[in-house]
């Protein structure tokens, strides 16, 4: 099953590169290797297309390694112990690799997770167990946080019961 178009300046690039991968093989190539090689392509391309329209709505979406560089953590052990501590929220795409949301870090290198985010995560956690609702909501201003985004209303650090408070009633009315 073929994936779909998105469009012509990528159907541009995806015969460039099929081109790349044709003469890098040579005559090794078959047509079913070049229709494998061109599904590919697009399903690259396409899930970078959803990951940059999800980072114009909820901020960077980083890769283990980045969140890593930006925490000034030196192993995967401490990040997979800082999601499963609920320091950090690990967003699911839908082909079930991960990123990370970097509006759960402070702004200062080595960033740190913010506080009260635990508390804030573990009140999602039930409701959206892939993290884009989630990230969504903390990058939204919340009437009931002064018009502030919960990302800021815990930066500014003035009302964490508060943000908690209002994260458990959004994750409620999600679940519904």
């Amino acid at each position: 099953m073929s994936a779909p178009r998105i469009d012509v300046e990528s159907d541009a690039l995806v015969e460039r590169m099929t081109g790349v991968f044709a003469s890098t093989l040579g005559d090794a190539v078959g047509a079913d290797d070049v229709d494998y090689v061109k599904d590919g392509i697009v399903h690259v391309l396409s899930g970078l297309r959803a990951r940059r329209a999800w980072a114009e709505r909820v901020g960077d979406i980083l890769t283990a390694t980045q969140t890593r560089e930006l925490a000034g953590w030196a192993t995967r052990q401490a990040l997979h112990k800082a999601v499963g501590e609920s320091r950090v929220l690990r967003l699911t795409g839908s082909n079930g690799e991960y990123g990370y949301a970097a509006a759960t870090f402070t702004d200062q290198r080595p960033a740190k997770p913010i506080l009260g985010i635990p508390d804030v995560l573990r009140a999602w956690s039930g409701s959206d167990p892939r993290g884009w609702a989630t990230a969504s909501w903390l990058t939204t201003a919340q009437p009931e946080l002064g018009g502030r985004t919960p990302r800021q209303a815990l930066i500014d650090g003035d009302d964490v019961p508060s943000v908690v408070r209002a994260a458990r009633q959004a994750a409620d009315a999600y679940a519904a």
